[in-house]
């Protein structure tokens, strides 16, 4: 009866290991999965927000260059994109914080958001916007940070992306 008794004992132990594997399989699984979703999530909001500002460009360029100037209607506009921006990159360090977004896929966000912000219009909405603590901390923290380590306004960025420049010079 002992032996019996030893051999259940063993065979429950054995179970319980297979069990706690079969858990672990599965917990990895499903983790890979919120991530893959997270990431199909966001680059979804990211493209929506890339239709907005084409169907706005006009304004949106206007504004990386002289926001202050405008009408405030076409500033609105442009406005709109740079908040979803703002917007999708705090999310994007928040679930990056939490392993749930990937380093490359939160670095071209900030890289590009950053890049705005660094125009000579986007810098002077950033300042203004950091002034009254519009944007949550993570967002304000990062991007200054990134914004110390450059020269701004920052017209490279600009020419990098030819698109981005104005109707007009002002």
């Amino acid at each position: 009866m002992e032996l019996l008794s030893t051999w259940g004992e063993f065979l429950g132990g054995i179970g319980v290991i297979i069990s706690l594997i079969f858990l672990g399989i599965q917990t990895r699984t499903a983790n890979r999965l919120a991530l893959a979703s997270s990431q199909r999530e966001q680059r979804h909001i990211w493209q929506e927000m890339m239709f907005f500002m084409a169907n706005h460009s006009s304004e949106y360029r206007e504004f990386l260059h002289n926001y202050e100037d405008m009408d405030p209607d076409r500033q609105t506009k442009a406005v709109m994109a740079l908040f979803a921006m703002g917007n999708q990159l705090d999310m994007l360090l928040k679930l990056n914080a939490e392993g749930l977004e990937t380093d490359d896929n939160l670095r071209y966000v900030m890289d590009a958001f950053v890049g705005h912000m660094s125009t000579p219009g986007g810098y002077k909405f950033w300042q203004a916007m950091s002034d009254i603590d519009l944007y949550g901390d993570n967002v304000l923290n990062a991007v200054n940070e990134r914004l110390k380590e450059m020269d701004v306004p920052n017209e490279d960025f600009v020419n990098a992306l030819h698109w981005l420049k104005p109707d007009k010079v002002f």
